[in-house]
């Protein structure tokens, strides 16, 4: 048997489809097929059960912070969202012994791996419907999760990944090592570092203007929200961590960064934050460093990703990041 990871992305969804069958086992759940929606990231599943109701099951990857403490967090708060507010959010489905995580395992997948099932979020991807009123909608979605988090608190007992360095995720920082030389020539090393000291001062500042940190989505991207009917919904949370709001927004803009409209994309989302809540940014440039974080932390984890597809775009990627980053170092002077 092929070790797991030199699989093809589909190659490995075969064998991730017999481990959510086996997690499957756990739930009160009249299966009538599963299929997969996507194994990009994580493991994605489409459960239709006989009764006609359809679930998402997610197999998380086993990188990145999402162990048993990120997704008790992020079943959490997807919890209190759904309690306290009228966002509409994915409610996690308890399995049978009354868990919302499970662990389950298949020949030839090299560990067993945490699974969760959460209610079907219908529509398409925000992706396929970018518009500026969509765009000033996800801003005021935003700032209904960063209202939110003001008053909730995670579990105390929970350890959970904190945004007060430049990079938050627990694989190490290994783009400056000596085996990913040839990527970075003196010209690239130099923007990186000098972006890496740019977001590590915003941090800093923000660290010394004494506002306590808030739980984020840290993911919110036009793909990870779905649009139907004019409703926008925020999904996949698994990247929660702790911080500040300025770094969740930076964090959406940045995917919209390449697009000629971006100046017409950032406005029409501070328009729709500001509907709702005051804009956060405190000093000018303090987002466009996280924009620029961002790019880092992506950057870091294409070097560190064992996917084979990751490692044959790397060398691609990194020159891509360089030239986000000095755009972005170029609008700060």
């Amino acid at each position: 048997m092929k070790p797991f990871h030199t699989l093809t992305e589909r190659g490995q969804a075969r064998r991730l489809r017999a481990l959510a069958l086996d997690a499957l086992q756990n739930y009160d759940l009249d299966v009538a097929r599963l299929s997969l929606v996507t194994n990009d990231m994580n493991g994605i599943f489409r459960v239709d059960t006989r009764s006609g109701q359809k679930w998402i099951l997610r197999v998380t990857l086993p990188e990145g912070g999402h162990n048993l403490d990120h997704i008790a967090a992020e079943m959490d708060w997807l919890s209190a969202l759904a309690r306290d507010t009228a966002l509409s959010v994915p409610s996690p489905l308890p399995a049978r012994d009354s868990s919302l995580v499970v662990e389950a395992g298949a020949p030839g997948v090299p560990e067993p791996r945490l699974c969760a099932i959460f209610s079907w979020v219908p529509g398409a991807d925000l992706a396929g419907h970018i518009s500026p009123a969509n765009i000033a909608k996800l801003g005021e979605l935003m700032a209904g999760l960063h209202d939110h988090a003001l008053a909730y608190h995670p579990p105390a007992k929970l350890d959970l990944l904190r945004f007060d360095k430049v990079f938050p995720f627990p694989e190490p920082v290994i783009l400056f090592e000596e085996r990913f030389s040839a990527f970075f020539t003196p010209e690239r090393y130099a923007i990186y570092r000098q972006a890496i000291d740019w977001a590590q001062s915003a941090i800093d500042r923000l660290k010394a203007g004494g506002e306590p940190m808030r739980i984020l989505h840290g993911d919110l991207h036009q793909w990870n929200v779905r649009y139907a009917r004019g409703i926008l919904s925020p999904i996949d949370f698994e990247d929660l961590m702790l911080g500040w709001p300025v770094q969740d927004i930076a964090t959406t803009l940045y995917y919209f960064f390449d697009l000629e409209t971006f100046p017409a994309c950032r406005a029409a989302f501070q328009e729709g934050y500001t509907r709702h809540s005051p804009w956060p940014e405190r000093h000018p440039g303090e987002i466009d460093a996280f924009i620029a974080a961002r790019g880092l932390g992506l950057a870091n984890f294409i070097l560190n990703d064992p996917n084979p597809t990751w490692k044959f775009q790397a060398a691609g990627f990194i020159e891509i990041i360089e030239k986000r980053l000095r755009k972005l170092m170029d609008g700060k002077k």
